[in-house]
């Protein structure tokens, strides 16, 4: 069973704890308005996800795009290994700023 996914403003940077995943992904993507900040550069902590699979992935590379088109820039914390794994996997890791 998913973990909830949630979205915490702390300090500065969004907080992102639970499974980011095709069960959770959708009620995420759906609230962005009302936990995404408008600040220049948005930091998503993602120190609290504990599963990513290629839905999760893929609504960062769109939240990315989205926030570029409104001169925006995402900033990704604490990526856990499986993340980082998915976005080399995939051929991606400039889009989720891997180094």
């Amino acid at each position: 069973m998913a973990q909830q996914l949630q979205f915490n403003a702390k300090d500065g940077e969004v907080v992102v704890t639970g499974d980011l995943d095709r069960n959770t992904v959708p009620q995420g993507w759906a609230d962005r308005k009302r936990w995404l900040p408008t600040s220049k550069d948005v930091v998503l902590n993602l120190e609290g996800v504990d599963h990513v699979d290629s839905a999760g992935l893929a609504m960062l590379i769109r939240l990315r795009s989205e926030l570029e088109a409104d001169n925006q820039n995402l900033v990704l914390h604490n990526l856990n290994t499986q993340l980082q794994q998915f976005a080399r996997v995939s051929g991606v890791e400039g889009l989720v700023s891997l180094s």
